[in-house]
């Protein structure tokens, strides 16, 4: 018992019982098969002579032929099938009691249909189409006519009603399998065609900031120049810096665009319509002349916005104008631009901002709207130009079936 006690710690102490109960989880419908057949072997063993006339030293070999193969039927459907029908051929001659109508005992049946049930379900429709007709056959040994068409219809029946069971097994699987599929496609478009838009934002707000740098860096070496010329007491010293420093300002104009330049490809259309700040109410008014119901208000300074900042809003506002017209045509649009001092607190102590506010409002009872919806690419466009220069952008829709879009930016001195 000592010894006994010892090697059961040892076994439990390397892992070996826990690598016997995790290898029995997984085959538990195995385990069920095998107790299935010992049952069906128990009882077929002393009751076979009761209806057939086997010999006694047969009767365990032909019982466990026709039972044995059910511990086989999850893993090998088709060939614990052909066993089971190989004795339920040897048994038929054998049978001597005339009132047993059947031509084997029943349960050789259960077992054969148990590995019929199993080959419909999981074997390739090839064998499927040789296992179900020899099935029916078979079927047809049983002794009077009656029964053979009976049990032949049944077997039919019986295999058809499994097919079925499969279709509809399989059809789900494949349904659900779709459903994931279709459900990773959607997100991963949806993830491409959002990088996508955030790409090409991206490409056309660095061709912006190319102009403003450039357009900054060709003022400082134009003030570079011309400084000598419109200052009294410059020293030939203080000529050379000025030199100096407007070859400095030429060099890094052309680092610039040779960084951001590439970005316009020859592909490319040139983007004719100006852009920035002083744009902002050439651009109402020229809604206005197209027929866009707009009106606007503007507190502060435009000419304090400074080139960056201009150009988010003039994107925001030319952006938001196309939106009205063509998702709410008739509607009014009331624009509200402020500059000034920041009243959130979210850009810091004294920040001056300008803030850029276009409402429009629901489309007009007759107006005739273009069919389709907007996928919202030009509100992440907005959004994504907004925030790459620090601002706060917020588009929302409004209680009366319009649209509300608030950009905020924060400005910085412009040069002048």
């Amino acid at each position: 018992m000592k010894r006994a006690a010892k090697v059961t710690k040892a076994v439990a102490r390397s892992g070996a019982a826990k690598r016997v109960r995790a290898e029995l989880a997984g085959n538990w419908g195995d385990l069920f098969f095998v107790f299935v057949a010992l049952v069906f072997f128990a009882i077929t063993w002393p009751t076979l002579t009761e209806t057939h006339n086997v010999m006694v030293s047969v009767l365990p070999f032909l019982s466990a032929l026709a039972t044995w193969p059910i511990a086989l039927v999850r893993r090998f459907p088709t060939a614990a099938w052909a066993v089971v029908a190989f004795a339920c051929l040897i048994v038929v001659p054998t049978r001597d009691n005339p009132e047993y109508m059947l031509g084997w005992p029943v349960t050789f049946h259960l077992a054969l249909a148990t590995c019929v049930a199993a080959v419909v379900l999981t074997a390739p429709l090839r064998q499927l189409l040789l296992v179900v007709p020899a099935t029916v056959l078979l079927m047809g040994l049983n002794p009077t006519f009656e029964i053979k068409f009976g049990w032949m219809l049944g077997a039919l029946m019986f295999s058809v009603l499994f097919f079925l069971i499969r279709w509809l097994v399989l059809s789900r699987r494949q349904l659900a399998t779709s459903t994931v599929q279709l459900a990773r496609e959607s997100a991963r478009s949806s993830e491409q065609a959002d990088l996508r838009i955030l790409a090409e934002e991206r490409n056309k707000l660095a061709r912006d900031l190319h102009d403003v740098v450039a357009h900054q860096m060709s003022m400082i070496v134009v003030q570079s120049q011309s400084a000598p010329y419109r200052l009294q007491g410059v020293t030939p010293a203080i000529h050379a810096e000025f030199d100096t420093l407007a070859e400095t300002a030429r060099g890094a104009l052309d680092e610039v665009r040779g960084l951001l330049g590439v970005l316009r490809s020859d592909a490319e259309s040139p983007e004719v319509t100006p852009v920035g700040a002083d744009q902002i109410l050439p651009t109402l008014h020229a809604a206005r002349r197209s027929g866009v119901d707009v009106t606007w208000t503007v507190s502060g300074e435009i000419a304090d916005i400074d080139e960056t900042a201009g150009v988010a809003l003039q994107r925001v506002l030319q952006e938001s104008l196309s939106n009205a017209s063509r998702h709410a045509p008739g509607g009014a649009v009331v624009v509200n631009l402020e500059i000034g001092a920041d009243q959130t607190g979210g850009f810091g102590d004294g920040a001056k901002v300008a803030s850029i506010e276009i409402d429009n409002g629901p489309a007009a009872p007759d107006a005739l709207i273009a069919p389709g919806t907007s996928g919202g690419s030009g509100i992440q466009g907005m959004s994504a130009r907004v925030r790459a220069v620090g601002g706060a952008f917020t588009a929302l829709p409004a209680s009366d079936g319009g649209f509300t879009v608030t950009a905020t930016v924060p400005l910085r001195s412009r040069a002048r």
